[in-house]
């Protein structure tokens, strides 16, 4: 199945989850992680589930309580009932994820690996949350030490180029030297000032 990867800005945004299992509590932690306004819709939701801020409506599932929703999570263990929610979402205009369903899928989420802003994405277009698990585990293994740190600080020392060199070429190529291996090395043994130096150098 072809798809388009794409990492989403979702503060704010509201979103609706309509099963109470444990899936549908793992994805509402996420989107709230995330930032975003989080509604989950189920009869079941156990009393110790760690919904955070979520606002919760302890109801069988209405079509009504989807409005607003930007993205939507049929988390059901009903097939039928997911299909149903799957098309009641597309009616307003919202994107839906049908777990167990990638015919009804609008989108998957992907597994990832996280540090700080650096995300790594796995996905295999449905066809096997377990295989992705599985190519997560070594990705985790592989991700260097402190590359968010890393990344952070490249963000600060971004706004640094851009007020600093006029020519996009000249900035781009700053940028790239910044974000080498070799100064992601001095990075780790030296913290920020050997980031500080090096980019004092490049624009001197």
């Amino acid at each position: 199945m072809k798809t388009y990867p794409i990492m989403l800005v979702l503060t704010g945004c509201q979103t609706v989850v309509v099963g109470g299992g444990a899936v549908a509590v793992r994805k509402v932690r996420s989107l709230i992680d995330a930032g975003a306004k989080v509604r989950i819709v189920t009869k079941d939701l156990a009393a110790d589930a760690d919904i955070g801020e979520a606002e919760v409506i302890r109801s069988g599932y209405e079509p009504q309580l989807l409005a607003g929703a930007k993205l939507v999570f049929a988390c059901t263990d009903d097939a039928a009932l997911n299909a149903r929610i799957a098309t009641d979402a597309r009616e307003i205009g919202a994107i839906v994820n049908c777990v167990d369903q990638p015919e009804d899928c609008d989108f998957f989420v992907p597994a990832t690996v996280c540090d700080g802003d650096v995300v790594v994405a796995i996905g295999t277009g449905g066809a096997s949350p377990a295989l992705a698990g599985q190519l997560k585990r070594r990705v985790a293994e592989a991700l260097p030490d402190r590359i968010g740190l890393f990344a952070a600080e490249l963000l600060r020392l971004r706004e640094r180029v851009k007020a600093a060199v006029d020519d996009v070429d000249r900035r781009s190529e700053i940028l790239r030297e910044l974000s080498s291996p070799a100064s992601y090395d001095a990075f780790c043994r030296e913290g920020e000032k050997a980031l500080a130096e090096a980019l004092e150098k490049l624009i001197s």
